[in-house]
């Protein structure tokens, strides 16, 4: 047991534990600067451009009703399908 307390202690003193570690720090942070890119200027301009349609409420309720918002079908407890937040996700990754 001794041994292997050794060895991990000599593999996180190595750098690569930190190395990693720093790397998912820098990567979430990145991805909070890519989110509000893409929620507060990017989609705005799309908005815009397309004639003020809110990407996020564009869906297909499963249960034949209509509703207003994704919030609306959500809080009546309908099944929809949320392409308009599939949309936005693939804005965010490129």
């Amino acid at each position: 047991m001794s041994k292997m307390v050794d060895e991990f202690k000599a593999f996180i003193m190595r750098g690569n534990v930190i190395d990693m570690a720093v790397g998912v720090i820098i990567g979430a942070a990145f991805s909070n600067i890519v989110n509000s890119l893409v929620n507060d200027i990017v989609m705005p301009l799309v908005t815009l451009v397309t004639g003020r349609i809110n990407f996020t409420d564009l869906m297909i309720p499963l249960d034949g009703n209509s509703y207003s918002t994704l919030a609306a079908a959500q809080e009546a407890g309908a099944s929809v399908i949320a392409y308009g937040n599939f949309i936005q996700m693939i804005v965010e990754f490129y």
